[in-house]
């Protein structure tokens, strides 16, 4: 009898876990949908987006001229990453649809709709941040607030709206070393099958297979299970190759030029973790107190917080070995995303002063990162750049020019431009993307979803109250969520 009751107790363990973690990934996907971008202004997310849209529209992967360069037979191919463009098909044959009702350009209605993609995938990380903290040993209430501090805390805030691989990335390497932390040859085979999806999320991802294998290695997993996931990897360069060859002719040409230096090492790890231009010390203060979190979690759990750690550092020295480490114009320290998705649950065991630290830490870091909420961060470096300033290098080591310094007052300026202009005279500009702030179309608006609507003739009060009614809503399951307070069981 007590067997049966043991069975049911753990079912109804099960079922509660299961429903708080649905709570608080809807709640927080509700909280990016209120702030959905009217649009992407990079070229990278705008590159990838025209593959998305050639393969609806055109069925071809080549994309316009300027979004790409030339490849096999002259045309014009994306040097960026497959598996997020294959990710916004779905959403660009619903934009085709959406756009021949709408009458609106098929672009401006495709660039909202794959927004819908990385606030998804930042919530589906978050979510798993939480379960990977509570197989580290964390309650709930320590689990659930180490996926709000990545949430709200740190530049997934900032990634969550835009179309880039390394919100996919952070999720693909996330949800592979939870699974290779159930150990079972069902979990391995799909951290396997996730090793390889993360080479073709960004060729970055090569890192996570050799660690996850290690890491099985370690805990004496045997040999035909704990290789899976290095194996996994070997198959997606093996598909990466292949859509080289479709693009390049030559299965090792990636499109990006090859600017990788031993040299760039010790500027591009110093620059990534402590730069006022792009450190994760400023932009996501509270993963400092992770440290913290992995001394609580060693004993018990040695392996898994080396395997935490190797993943992390794997990111940082890939990364650093490139020389533009920086990511261009980018907030914060953006290849590092995936590498702190990673080490975030380990926030989970924090106790005490460390944890009251680590909550004042996540609101510093949101307010950092709030006004790319509403604007587009790409305003300030718009406007340094017109001044003759070079993104980098004026700003990697200035804290007179750093970002998060500057970010608040350009977010102002972008929304008092935004209030004196008509939306639909600047989206009547069909022409190539403006280098300056006067002439540009996303650099004039607010850049939520609803500041866009009279474009289709719906009336903005329309979207704002959704948008209040998400929040509502997201907040409310956020809390429910939260209010959880049993220990759950190991996941």
């Amino acid at each position: 009898m007590n067997a049966v009751e043991d069975s049911v107790n753990n079912a109804t363990a099960r079922n509660s876990l299961r429903r708080r973690v649905l709570l608080l990934g809807a709640g927080l996907w509700l909280f990016y949908l209120a702030f959905l971008p009217p649009g992407q202004y990079s070229v990278d997310a705008n590159s990838m987006l025209a593959v998305s849209e050639s393969l609806v529209a055109r069925h071809t992967i080549a994309v316009p001229e300027g979004l790409g360069i030339p490849g096999r037979n002259g045309q014009i191919y994306s040097i960026w990453y497959p598996l997020l463009s294959v990710l916004g098909i779905p959403f660009a044959y619903a934009a085709l649809f959406a756009s021949r009702i709408s009458g609106l350009p098929f672009h401006y209605v495709a660039a909202v709709f794959v927004s819908l993609v990385p606030g998804a995938l930042t919530a589906a990380t978050a979510s798993l941040i939480a379960l990977i903290s509570l197989r580290l040993g964390s309650s709930w209430r320590g689990a659930s607030s180490a996926a709000l501090c990545f949430a709200f805390g740190t530049v997934a805030l900032v990634y969550a709206r835009t179309f880039l691989a390394d919100p996919l990335l952070a999720f693909v390497t996330v949800f592979a070393l939870y699974l290779a932390m159930g150990l079972s040859p069902r979990d391995l085979f799909g951290a396997a099958l996730l090793s390889g999806l993360a080479v073709l999320a960004k060729p970055t991802g090569v890192v996570v297979g050799p660690v996850l294998s290690a890491y099985l290695i370690a805990k004496r997993v045997p040999w035909r299970l704990s290789v899976l996931p290095a194996l996994g990897t070997v198959l997606g360069l093996a598909l990466y190759a292949v859509y080289n060859i479709v693009r390049f002719v030559n299965p090792l040409n990636f499109g990006q030029p090859s600017i990788f230096r031993l040299s760039a090492i010790p500027s591009g790890i110093a620059g990534q973790l402590a730069s006022p231009g792009w450190g994760m010390i400023w932009y996501c203060p509270v993963a400092v107190l992770v440290i913290a979190g992995a001394r609580k979690a060693w004993q018990q759990h040695r392996w898994e917080v080396l395997a935490i750690a190797a993943i992390f550092f794997s990111y940082l020295l890939l990364h650093s070995y490139y020389e533009a480490w920086y990511a261009g114009w980018s907030w914060g320290p953006r290849y590092l995303l995936p590498g702190l998705a990673a080490m975030c649950p380990l926030l989970g065991r924090l106790e005490g002063s460390a944890k009251k630290a680590a909550a004042l830490l996540a609101l510093l870091g949101f307010l950092i990162n709030a006004p790319t909420l509403f604007t587009f961060y790409e305003r300030y470096y718009s406007e340094l750049t017109e001044q003759g300033i070079p993104v980098y290098p004026a700003l990697a080591w200035s804290f007179r020019l750093a970002p998060f310094a500057h970010e608040w007052p350009a977010a102002i300026r972008q929304v008092q431009d935004a209030s004196k202009a008509d939306v639909r005279e600047i989206f009547a500009q069909r022409g190539a993307p403006s280098k300056t702030v006067e002439n540009s179309r996303a650099l004039r608006v607010v850049a939520v979803w609803w500041w866009v609507l009279p474009l289709a003739h719906i009336p903005r009060a329309a979207g704002a109250i959704a948008s209040v009614l998400m929040l509502l809503v997201g907040g409310g399951l956020i809390v429910t969520a939260g209010r959880e307070s049993a220990r759950a069981c190991s996941p």
